[in-house]
């Protein structure tokens, strides 16, 4: 039985820890730690042992899920690194940590893996990119950690030089969605709707648009351009949008999201 222990286990790492006890309940075993106890207690009300420290973590589990704030990473992988050996993996959340440097830290004594998710895997619906580079990894380690993340939300193997641009597009992502959420909320207030309305409304709205764009094959604008009926008044919205640039804010948004990060791995 596999066992998968999370170092960590604040709003990413107890998000993904808890959603894994939910989907392979009895298949897998699960521990973890933290540094506020308190956060163990939910998890442990899904059958995951909470541990007294990282190094028990690493000793008890096979796969390793490292969900640390960066500037406590190498601490504990320095930490960890007693218990670590060929026969483990080490799965990285920590956001902007090179492999490179996760390798020194942990003492290269097994495999590394980056995993970069974004927040809805909170909710079971996140993007996941794993970073399979490190020529160690066996296919059959791959494939066990594309169907554990997997299970989580969408899973796409990339290599770490794609890492940056992942971040800017999808892990900055649900930032970009909530502004324009919170936009249509605001408009909805002012035409009547009260907020409670309003949110629920365009919460609805974004989830069944998103349904159609994964389910429907048409191009993006064939579907925009279903909604507009000569004269109306969706076109007149849409014209007003095309008007303001809306697409090329959102790229700009994202490139200068993608910007950043080059500056911040410097």
């Amino acid at each position: 039985m596999t066992r998968i222990g999370c170092i960590g286990c604040g709003n990413m790492g107890g998000a993904i820890l808890a959603g894994l006890a939910d989907r392979f309940d009895g298949t897998h075993a699960f521990c973890g730690c933290d540094r506020a106890p308190e956060r163990m207690r939910p998890l442990e009300e899904k059958g995951v042992v909470a541990m007294a420290n990282a190094l028990d973590v690493a000793k008890d589990a096979s796969l390793i899920v490292l969900a640390v704030k960066p500037y406590q990473a190498v601490g504990v992988l320095k930490e960890i690194r007693p218990a670590l050996a060929p026969d483990k993996v080490l799965v990285s959340v920590v956001a902007g940590m090179s492999r490179e440097t996760l390798c020194e830290a942990s003492g290269g004594k097994c495999p590394v893996v980056r995993c970069m998710p974004n927040t809805p895997a909170l909710v079971g619906e996140g993007v996941f990119a794993l970073c399979f580079d490190d020529a160690s990894l066996s296919s059959g380690i791959k494939s066990e950690l594309l169907a554990v993340f997997g299970s989580l939300g969408l899973c796409l193997t990339l290599p770490e030089s794609q890492f940056i641009a992942f971040s800017a597009l999808i892990g900055a992502g649900p930032a970009y969605v909530f502004e324009m959420m919170q936009g249509l909320v605001q408009a909805g207030v002012t035409l009547g709707f009260t907020h409670q309305q309003s949110r629920q409304m365009i919460a609805a709205l974004f989830a069944g648009s998103a349904r159609m764009a994964k389910q429907i094959a048409a191009p993006l604008m064939q579907l925009r351009d279903d909604v507009c009926s000569p004269g109306g008044l969706t076109i007149a919205g849409v014209n007003h949008l095309d008007r303001a640039g809306l697409i090329g804010i959102l790229v700009d948004a994202v490139l200068a999201s993608e910007a950043r990060g080059r500056e911040m791995e410097q």
